[in-house]
């Protein structure tokens, strides 16, 4: 059975004490600003349309604030130019106006953990992974208000053509995820390229430099949650992460071990960017995020596929989701993977499992740590747009505000991959990324979905 939902999963269609080694405050601010400039300089669609005024709007701007009311948000050469209140300052002769009366404004959503270009049609000609199918999975993103996605690059070539050709989401990629075994479902399948596997600390020191040279603009270690500790996967990890921060790049950990994440955050590793569920989040573990200014991007979403088709949730019939599928997907959803969760043995501890990932968020977000976005998109049964939707969702339900949440997917998720002077937020300076709502999230997180209008640097894109 595991062999084959490996095939349909993959193969077809759908083709998860305060370190030394931490960089000091001034290398951090080098390490964010190289990472910045890393990024921004292979986004796409950076030459704004001219001046836009988004005219009295409730704004959020991404930083945990309150939210400003009556606010006119001036943008010009993809950068906010200015934010003030509404007609105390002239229009420019020539901007487009937005009316965004009864709109809220919000910044565009980071995603820290992705895969474009993985779920392809089984009724469309595109190859997993192919120019077309990475666009396709980008502009996808951006509809949903998805302006900065990050996503392993298993051919950066067709990855930066893609991005380049049309409008869409930006791109960030680690390029491979650096790990001691390929995880078992991408085995002998299409995504198996997009793991760098290694031996030594030696080897994943080396694979580090690699991957800079292939253009990584972070470096990401994935566990393969093998049963009990494990001493190796720790040496790895540390040795990706030291010479990722040797590199100056920001470094996060994929695991779901407490023990491992603290073993790489102490290295120096900027972001968790997956469930802590091995065991309930402790006061050690809470201290020890809190005092090393860790990252915490939980992926519930990504965690709950592996067990929440089999009860057929209202959300598998949403529009809302349909329009993020390629065609033929959604009868695979009701069908046959309902079927194989429903015969999955490990179900029940799948889900004991997702509910200690909730309490852990709530712990650690009521404690202060910085909370991120890492929706997972992309990889098999998590689909691009409406992972991050319903990442949303979870949160809230974990106990997590409306405006927490906004802050984790803006600046949280900037701050992670080290662009938060850039990106993140909405603020005079910042590159314009914005999403115009037509309903308050701060209401209800479902108004997320609400879209009126989505900018990319300053640019108006197609929804």
């Amino acid at each position: 059975m595991q062999r084959a939902y490996r095939r349909l999963a993959v193969g077809g269609a759908f083709g998860g004490t305060v370190a030394s080694g931490r960089p000091s405050g001034q290398r951090w601010r080098t390490v964010r600003w190289v990472a910045a400039a890393a990024l921004l300089a292979h986004s796409p669609n950076l030459h704004a349309q001219g001046d836009t005024l988004i005219r009295d709007a409730l704004l959020i701007d991404g930083t945990g604030r309150t939210a400003q009311p009556h606010s006119d948000i001036l943008i010009r050469d993809g950068r906010i130019a200015s934010i003030t209140r509404t007609g105390s300052a002239a229009t420019p002769e020539g901007a487009l106006v937005v009316d965004a009366s009864g709109k809220t404004v919000i910044p565009g959503i980071i995603n820290i953990r992705g895969l474009a270009g993985l779920v392809r049609s089984p009724e469309l000609p595109q190859d997993h992974f192919s120019q077309g199918s990475i666009l396709r999975h980008l502009a996808s993103y951006v509809s949903y208000g998805v302006t900065t996605t990050a996503t392993l690059a298993p051919q950066p070539a067709q990855l930066r053509a893609a991005q380049s050709a049309a409008k869409t989401a930006r791109v960030v990629t680690p390029v491979r995820a650096i790990c001691a075994a390929v995880p078992a479902p991408f085995r002998g399948n299409v995504l198996e390229s997009a793991f760098e596997t290694v031996r030594s600390p030696k080897a994943a020191r080396r694979a580090v430099d690699n991957l800079v040279r292939a253009g990584a603009e972070f470096i990401e270690f994935r566990d393969t949650d093998t049963p009990g500790p494990d001493e190796g996967h720790a040496r790895l990890a540390v040795a990706t992460v030291e010479r990722a921060n040797r590199r100056r790049l920001p470094a996060a950990i994929i695991t779901h071990r407490a023990e491992l994440a603290r073993a790489a955050l102490r290295a120096g590793a900027r972001a968790v960017t997956a469930s802590i569920n091995d065991s309930e989040a402790g006061e050690e573990l809470v201290n020890e995020f809190v005092a090393l200014g860790a990252i915490y991007a939980p992926a519930l979403f990504a965690e709950s596929t592996g067990f929440a088709y089999e009860d057929r949730p209202p959300w598998i019939d949403d529009r809302y989701l349909r329009r993020s599928l390629p065609p033929g997907i959604s009868g695979q959803l009701r069908g046959p993977v309902q079927v194989m969760q429903a015969l999955d043995p490990d179900r029940a501890l799948k889900s004991r499992r997702f509910d200690i990932a909730r309490r852990n968020l709530r712990k650690l977000a009521e404690a202060g740590v910085t909370i991120a976005l890492a929706s997972g998109s992309g990889f098999p049964l998590s689909f691009e747009g409406y992972a991050e939707y319903r990442e949303a969702v979870l949160m809230t339900e974990a106990g997590l505000s409306p405006l927490e949440v906004i802050k984790a997917f803006s600046g949280g998720s900037a701050a992670a991959l080290g662009i938060d002077h850039e990106l993140g937020a909405i603020l005079p300076g910042r590159v314009a990324d914005v999403v115009i709502l037509n309903a308050n999230p701060l209401d209800n997180i479902h108004h997320l979905r609400d879209m009126h209008a989505v900018f990319v640097a300053g640019t108006l894109m197609p929804l």
